[in-house]
């Protein structure tokens, strides 16, 4: 007998409007997808396995392109970088980029970070947390699917390491008073920038595409900072 129950969907954080990928993009995916890709699976991933080094560990959520992933992965190669990202072009740009400069310390997971933090993650192993411009969602009826909320904070919190950072950048007003009030009410977090304030644009994060049309808005940037108690 057929069963009827009804399962609810998850809401996601985000809708794949991909388009038709590039050659590059696509010879990206097909050719190095192997080398720096990991995939999704329910079970903890051996971060110094897949690495093949003991390093601190940076989770970069909704990588896009990721021009600040690499450029942070090129100044700082004693880090090991796990990109997240689901949109294919994104990431066949990206994995052209990580084979070009020969990096070693990227990999990239393609899937939704929520279920990564919830399966893959292992606790306590994450020493920084990046968060640069989450899709705002900008109209009141679409604020649920807004991936920063208190589920995700909860999880964030449980798989940072002690004294582990959580760094989010948006060109959202209301969005970034909703995260910064998120964060100055959770009892594990503290604001890097004191109760209440935004903290200065740090001057490695370099301005992504996005930014850059941003600006072309006449959008102001807010960074929130948070460290783990």
């Amino acid at each position: 007998m057929k069963n009827n129950t009804v399962v609810k969907k998850p809401i996601r954080s985000y809708v794949k409007r991909e388009g038709r990928l590039t050659k590059s993009q696509l010879r990206g995916l097909d050719n190095y997808w192997i080398k720096y890709g990991i995939e999704y699976d329910s079970k903890i991933i051996n971060l110094e396995k897949i690495f093949k080094r003991h390093g601190p560990i940076i989770l970069d959520i909704g990588v896009g392109s990721g021009e600040s992933t690499v450029n942070h992965a090129i100044s700082h190669p004693e880090n090991n970088y796990l990109a997240v990202e689901v949109h294919r072009p994104g990431i066949g740009r990206l994995l052209n980029k990580i084979e070009e400069d020969r990096l070693t310390n990227i990999k990239i997971i393609k899937y939704d970070v929520i279920d990564i933090l919830q399966e893959q993650i292992p606790d306590r192993s994450l020493t920084q947390i990046f968060i640069f411009f989450p899709d705002p969602w900008p109209k009141k009826r679409h604020h649920k699917r807004r991936l920063i909320n208190k589920e995700l904070v909860k999880l964030i919190k449980m798989r940072l390491a002690m004294y582990g950072r959580l760094h989010i950048a948006t060109d959202w007003e209301d969005y970034a008073n909703y995260i910064r009030e998120l964060g100055n009410s959770d009892p594990g977090l503290i604001n890097l920038a004191g109760k209440n304030n935004f903290s200065p644009r740090p001057s490695w994060r370099i301005e992504t595409r996005y930014e850059c049309r941003s600006k072309k808005l006449d959008h102001k940037v807010w960074d929130i900072c948070y460290g783990l108690k």
